[in-house]
């Protein structure tokens, strides 16, 4: 890659481009301490409340969350316009695209970033068993993604998507004002609000009103994981399914169920990272039916195709009204510090759960 005046001038900050030796050799320390941790903690199943994190007490979401959620991580328009310079353009899918089933399989897939999210999508349908006709709850919804592509690929579902996040929700409703073919307002309803402050049973969330529950990215943000299906539980139709898809560790790393305890804490404070084996335990409110390990080199190459494109637009964020030197570290330093913590171990000890609940008959 050739180094632009410019970026030289970056680099003497201690901010180096993409795939420059220097940011190489900064990925590769990173991915040598997370490969560490993951050995020190290899076959450790301890339940996270023995480190003081329990997944059953609480609220939803910490205030700190919330506050994250709502009005500083997304809500911004210079925020958004980094979004757009990084994020695939179809979906702006702000979670792993999907490329294949182990490490190698992954780093051999020459399919574009774009239809890696829709691979991804493709394998939530497949394992959550959606279909046409269906009502769909896309808890999390982000940028949309995920019910823009339902909408496209199944002709009568509808959606009901949650996003508290007014930068985003303006997003899907710029598709909406300007007839996006897949947003139509008869199969899609945006409910702009916090799942924490929605009443079930009203309206907007009827009882048995839903056919399948999606959440992608969102369990991350979660600390009572009981109390969000005890929930969801009320809404879904006897039969109904839920899936969750986020990050996780395959053994419990203590340092991870509190993303403020680690440096990860600096871009997602209040967040958690629950171990392969948290989520079914939660088998009151809803029946765990299955759950899939998605290895970690996939979220790897997503990563890395973030990191080339947000350098790739760079002269355009910086310098500038979208970002001033402090942001550019941040996000750089972000891509890199992510892209570490997936690659040891070929991705197998950090990635990504499927996790699939049922309602009972």
């Amino acid at each position: 890659m050739q180094t632009s005046i410019h970026q030289t001038q970056l680099a003497s900050h201690d901010i180096h481009q993409y795939g420059s030796a220097a940011m190489q050799k900064f990925e590769q320390q990173m991915a040598r301490y997370f490969g560490r941790e993951y050995r020190r903690w290899q076959g450790n199943k301890t339940a996270p409340e023995e480190y003081g994190v329990s997944s059953f007490e609480g609220h939803i979401a910490t205030e700190v969350t919330r506050r994250k959620a709502i009005g500083e991580c997304y809500d911004d328009e210079h925020g958004y316009a980094i979004y757009r310079a990084f994020l695939d353009r179809d979906y702006m899918a702000y979670t792993t695209g999907y490329y294949g089933a182990d490490a190698d399989e992954a780093m051999a897939s020459t399919v574009s970033l774009e239809r890696s999210q829709e691979q991804k999508y493709d394998l939530i349908i497949e394992r959550a068993q959606i279909a046409d006709g269906q009502h769909v709850l896309d808890l999390g919804c982000g940028f949309g993604g995920l019910s823009k592509y339902l909408l496209k690929k199944f002709p009568n579902i509808t959606i009901t998507g949650i996003n508290p996040s007014q930068v985003q929700t303006a997003h899907i409703k710029r598709l909406i004002r300007y007839h996006d073919l897949c947003f139509e307002d008869e199969r899609f309803h945006l409910i702009q609000q916090y799942i924490d402050d929605i009443d079930i049973g009203s309206d907007e969330l009827p009882l048995n009103s839903i056919d399948r529950i999606v959440s992608i990215g969102f369990i991350e943000h979660v600390t009572n994981l009981d109390l969000l299906f005890q929930k969801l539980a009320p809404i879904l139709r006897p039969g109904g399914k839920c899936l969750h898809h986020c990050i996780v560790s395959i053994d419990t790393i203590p340092r991870l169920l509190a993303a403020d305890d680690s440096r990860i804490g600096d871009y997602f404070p209040g967040g958690h990272i629950w171990p392969f084996d948290e989520l079914p335990r939660h088998n009151t409110h809803l029946r765990f039916a299955e759950r899939w390990f998605i290895n970690g080199m996939n979220y790897w190459r997503t990563l890395d195709e973030w990191h080339r494109r947000f350098w790739r637009s760079v002269e355009h964020l910086y310098p500038g009204a979208i970002q001033n030197l402090e942001q550019l570290r941040y996000w750089a330093s972000y891509f890199s510090l992510c892209k570490a913590m997936f690659i040891p171990n070929e991705g197998n000890s950090y990635g990504n759960g499927h996790f699939l609940f049922e309602k009972p008959r």
